[in-house]
């Protein structure tokens, strides 16, 4: 991959002003090619390795954290088309630490509007949103940063773990799909397996006017008509209006403070983000989860998702993109009624509102991206459903995502976050996670971990993890947590095991960023659950 890189930067680099070296950096390094910057770099965490390298590669070449967030973006549609493509979008938090500047970008897929088919779908928004990151926070050339998904697509590259295992139990349904089955079944029959080929031509052709001619290729002009097309082909319902009115938001984000910090979460229409931030502060309240016994850490994890859960309801109505005050979600009297009543030693009863399905499917992936000058960036993106409605939009390469609508295809598990030093406005903490309904919880969890307790996040991953319901009584604990399991049934809580499909990805720079003390000060951490990538030079 970093081949492929290579070649794209030397191509493309005349086009980029010629910039002085970092540092005592060798004085034929350009700024755009990987190399450029020695020593520390910053440092990222992916589901998926392939696009974890483009990152890495990005920020070597003297990219920004937002340079590094696009990229990884458009190599995700490649390499780890289950969890998102092109045809999806999502949600990024992002922190400069130099303009002292933290807001939240919604790119999160909405309906699209025209005559349903057999498979309705979302509007396409992800490119839309990596411009929007891109025009804002970006510091190299356009070019260069979709180059590298271009090149996977066009060239090829090989199967990961990551995302063989997530095609193997989708592959019977996947290859009713003829475009599908002609990319992801190996000559014996079978779907492909880690380390097998995959070439995708029809989408590095698209990414390819994605790079030349700009994102707004996908949204205006000939190509958008043959967007169009496609995907009513595939059974879709996306309209020429859809795409010419689409335009991603910049929000204000979900704020916590604490201490001498801040949270920053993503708001609503991220679903998510109002839970993982009320949990948070619930948390907060007296302390309780930094003096908490383990005893009762799970208990209370459990009861202030329950607590958040159940508030969701009531301001989300029936309405999966409503955006309620930020201030009213997270203000202190709002926070104080949440927790009051809580017991240490019993299970609380609450009822979940009425208010339909919520049910979330466990789809999507996230990243979190930082660069050397404290520019940070912790982005979901989703599809809503693994492989989005499971066909190809015919000659385009991409695989729609599924419309969101309450039977498991919505935003509720959208909600990345980054903590920030509340006076020298210095990154410290990023977090996003995956999995639907267990999304919120494994933020939660890893958030309270590092942050209120002071775990390295290497050893927050491992911990095991616990989620409630607003359910009465319920708590889903992960498979093997026996002593956790143990304490909540001490609790009155009814316990469920399961495998957990949450994913989460952390980087945490416990000094700040930027910071004199450059050299190892950040740790990076990916899921042990999954076989994604984190990588920082050095890394600690």
């Amino acid at each position: 991959m970093a081949a492929f890189w290579r070649r794209a930067a030397v191509a493309l680099v005349a086009a980029l002003p010629l910039a002085a070296c970092a540092g005592g950096e060798d004085a034929e390094s350009r700024l755009g090619e990987v190399g450029y910057i020695q020593g520390f770099y910053g440092g990222l965490a992916v589901d998926e390795p392939n696009a974890a390298l483009v990152g890495r590669d990005v920020l070597t070449a003297g990219g920004s954290a937002a340079d590094a967030a696009v990229a990884m973006g458009f190599a995700l549609t490649v390499s780890y088309p289950s969890s998102v493509t092109l045809g999806g979008g999502g949600a990024c938090v992002v922190h400069d630490a130099t303009l002292g500047v933290t807001e939240a970008l919604d790119f999160v897929p909405r309906p699209a509007t025209g005559p349903a088919g057999d498979r309705p779908t979302a509007i396409p928004t992800l490119t839309r949103g990596m411009v929007a990151l891109h025009a804002r926070y970006g510091r190299l050339d356009w070019r260069l940063v979709v180059a590298p998904a271009e090149q996977m697509a066009r060239l090829g590259h090989r199967t990961s773990r990551a995302f063989a295992t997530e095609l193997a139990p989708a592959a019977g349904a996947l290859f009713a799909d003829p475009s599908l089955r002609g990319l992801f079944l190996r000559p014996d029959g079978r779907p492909l397996r880690e380390g097998d080929p995959l070439q995708q031509v029809d989408l590095g052709g698209v990414l390819s006017r994605i790079r030349s001619q700009g994102g707004g290729v996908l949204y205006a002009g000939p190509f958008a008509d043959r967007l169009v097309e496609a995907y009513r082909a595939a059974g879709g319902a996306l309209t020429r209006e859809d795409l010419r009115s689409y335009i991603p938001e910049w929000r204000t984000t979900l704020l916590i403070p604490f201490g001498s910090r801040e949270l920053h979460v993503a708001p609503p229409p991220a679903q998510a983000g109002p839970v993982i931030a009320q949990s948070f502060a619930m948390l907060l309240e007296d302390e309780r989860y930094a003096e908490a016994s383990d005893a009762e850490r799970p208990h209370l994890l459990v009861e202030v998702s329950k607590r958040a859960l159940s508030d969701r309801r009531k301001w989300l109505g029936g309405d999966l993109f409503a955006t309620p005050d930020n201030l009213s979600l997270v203000s202190e009297a709002r926070v104080e009624r949440l927790i009051d009543g809580y017991s240490p030693i019993d299970a609380s009863s609450l009822r979940g509102s009425e208010g339909g399905d919520l049910v979330e499917a466990p789809a999507g992936t996230g990243f979190v991206a930082v660069d050397r000058d404290g520019m940070a960036v912790a982005c979901e993106l989703t599809g809503y459903y693994p492989f989005g409605i499971g066909r190809m939009a015919p000659g385009t390469g991409i695989i729609p995502a599924a419309a969101p609508t309450g039977r498991g295809r919505n935003p509720l598990s959208l909600g990345p976050a980054i903590a920030i030093d509340a006076a020298s406005l210095a990154f410290e903490f990023g977090v996003a996670a995956s999995g639907g309904a267990f999304s919120q919880a494994t933020a939660t969890q890893l958030t309270a971990d590092v942050l209120l307790r002071g775990m390295e996040p290497r050893e927050a991953m491992a911990a095991k993890r616990v989620l409630g319901f607003d359910q009465p009584t319920v708590a889903v604990v992960e498979s093997g947590a026996t002593a956790e399991a143990e304490a909540l049934r001490l609790s009155g809580h009814e316990v469920q095991q399961t495998d957990w499909p949450g994913r989460g990805a952390v980087v945490h720079c416990p000094f700040g960023l930027p910071d004199p003390r450059l050299e190892g000060v950040c740790a990076v951490a990916n899921d042990p659950r999954g076989f994604g990538l984190a990588v920082s030079a050095p890394q600690r």
